[in-house]
């Protein structure tokens, strides 16, 4: 990992559709994926090999049961390509389960990102994420982690921004309909690049139904959408990433984002009400 950042690297987000627990043949199709990037950042989606729709715990077992030979797949293609590579999984600690992210670099370095924020029925199943967030530099770009449902809260993407990120790494299994929107404001109010890495289709199960959002993309610092993928199909997109753009967090000649922050007024306060006394 060095620390002098060279102007652009290329960030990609691949997008796709996993067989629900077919992790080997979803391993795969990804690898062939993979190996046409040609690039210096792939983010995947969230619970990439096994898809989403669990219905108990022993399905999540039976998910993390193939953890060892997707890290050593993937490691090896990471290796291979020079790149770091930023996918989702099933992980398993003891008896307990995460949704989690692993941040994999070429020299075999492994960081592990477990989700903060926990969604929907992921609460029954998963315990909620201990990691907190942090930053990873790689060929002089700073890369922070984030799954999914973390985008809704603020305070996720302004930490990583925080730390330092230049890009947001967010793996995702997005099915609300306004993330990708909701992601400009985030980028803006950072002056972060954001890049997530969504799936697409539905997973039926015991005839309930999810379906996901697809348009996986890559956001400026100033809210440009700088590439996006359709709505459904599995494909590798990629752009040019100008760290330098992300260190500027001048919004104009006078305003800089993080600087003029004012903690001290932040989660205090008061309530007035109307018939007592004013300020």
């Amino acid at each position: 990992m060095g620390s002098c950042p060279s102007t652009e690297v290329k960030v990609g987000v691949l997008q796709f559709k996993p067989e629900f627990m077919r992790i080997e043949e979803n391993l795969n199709r990804i690898k062939s994926m993979v190996e046409k990037f040609d690039g210096d950042v792939l983010i995947l989606p969230e619970l990439t090999f096994s898809g989403y729709f669990f219905k108990d715990r022993k399905e999540l077992f039976q998910a993390s049961e193939k953890n060892e030979i997707v890290f050593e797949e993937m490691t090896n293609l990471a290796r291979s390509k020079d790149l770091i590579l930023v996918f989702g999984f099933v992980e398993k600690v003891n008896e307990k389960f995460y949704n989690s992210c692993a941040l994999l670099l070429p020299n075999g370095r492994r960081f592990i990102y477990r989700k903060t924020h926990l969604f929907h029925r992921e609460k029954l199943f998963f315990e909620p994420g201990d990691t907190g967030f942090f930053v990873v530099e790689f060929k002089g770009i700073r890369i922070g982690p984030a799954i999914c449902f973390d985008w809704f809260f603020s305070e996720s993407f302004r930490t990583l921004s925080l730390l330092g990120a230049d890009l947001i790494a967010h793996c995702a299994n997005l099915v609300m309909p306004y993330c990708q929107s909701a992601s400009i404001y985030r980028a803006i109010e950072n002056r972060v690049y954001i890049a997530t890495a969504n799936r697409w289709g539905k997973e039926e199960r015991d005839g309930e139904e999810m379906e996901f959002t697809g348009m996986s993309q890559i956001v400026s610092p100033s809210g440009e959408i700088l590439i996006r993928a359709d709505e459904e199909g599995d494909v590798v997109i990629s752009t040019l990433v100008d760290v330098d753009r992300s260190r500027n967090k001048m919004l104009n000649d006078f305003n800089d984002v993080l600087r003029d922050r004012r903690d001290e007024f932040y989660f205090k306060g008061k309530l007035y009400t109307g018939d007592g006394e004013g300020c």
